[in-house]
């Protein structure tokens, strides 16, 4: 169940290359907006590692600390994000019962414990403590858009963790999240160039059976990453674990400067 809603999350949503973090200056097609921002930490509960028991979640988020309406209404989609992320774990009748876990960090915490507790009392030699990890930062920014990558590390009992990594943008102005795809202007075109690109990373011939080798397609297609962001240096393209190769594997990742995408994005929209 719990690693059906990690694969959930991958397929429903969505490698730190930026020189530039947290809204620092730097160079691509032009400067990188400044934006004024802070890293904020919050822990609940800790893990007992002697006792390999507990139960923690972890939050170390890049957010804007200005008080104008952009920068409310990103930390207010932040927020969101991370308490989505939380009550993923937590079971539908502990998060109707509780729905201020939809609201606050604290209540959707003790949600997760409570799940843990009732786990232990069930399977009280299960050890392992459960955690829920989540670190946000800049990627980039323009003076259009601010570009986000969110890691998301989880431990509910398994062989191993869960991780994944997910970009988001958002309106340089209003704070409105901006769906990636929204910057391409030619899908198929890019599709292409992404396999391309996919091959080269991995080393395949462009005759070679994805699926013979081992990779996961969508309905026998070859597909764009659910995750991928604009970087100073092109756009980067992220193929979490098990996202399209065995989680062994690890996450598949690959740059295409900006001078091979032609008129494959909508330069206008990001710069």
């Amino acid at each position: 169940m719990r690693l059906n809603k990690i694969c959930f999350f991958l397929f429903s949503m969505a490698v730190v290359v930026a020189c530039n973090r947290s809204g620092e200056k730097g160079n691509a097609e032009s400067d990188q907006e400044k934006f004024v921002g802070k890293k904020t930490s919050s822990q609940f509960g800790g893990c007992d590692t002697s006792g390999n028991k507990g139960i923690s979640i972890k939050l170390d988020l890049w957010e804007p600390s200005d008080s104008g309406k952009t920068a409310k209404a990103i930390r207010a989609i932040l927020t969101k994000k991370a308490l989505q992320r939380i009550n993923s774990y937590g079971d539908s009748a502990s998060l109707a019962a509780n729905p201020q876990a939809g609201n606050s960090i604290k209540s959707a915490f003790e949600v997760f414990e409570k799940n843990y507790n009732d786990f232990k009392k069930d399977f009280p030699e299960a050890p392992g403590c459960w955690e829920v990890e989540l670190k946000g930062d800049t990627v980039f920014s323009t003076p259009k858009v601010l570009f986000y990558q969110l890691d998301h590390y989880a431990f509910t009992g398994g062989a191993h963790p869960n991780t994944f990594r997910s970009y988001h943008a958002f309106d340089a102005k209003t704070g409105a999240e901006i769906e990636m795809k929204d910057f391409v202007s030619d899908s198929t075109a890019l599709l292409n160039l992404v396999n391309k690109a996919f091959r080269k990373t991995e080393k395949l011939s462009a005759e070679s059976d994805l699926e013979d080798a081992g990779y996961f397609l969508v309905n026998h297609k070859f597909v764009l990453p659910v995750a991928y962001v604009f970087t100073p240096e092109g756009i980067l393209f992220y193929y979490n674990p098990y996202e399209i190769a065995a989680y062994a594997r690890g996450a598949i990742h690959f740059i295409i400067p900006y001078a091979a995408l032609d008129n494959l994005i909508d330069r206008n929209k990001v710069f």
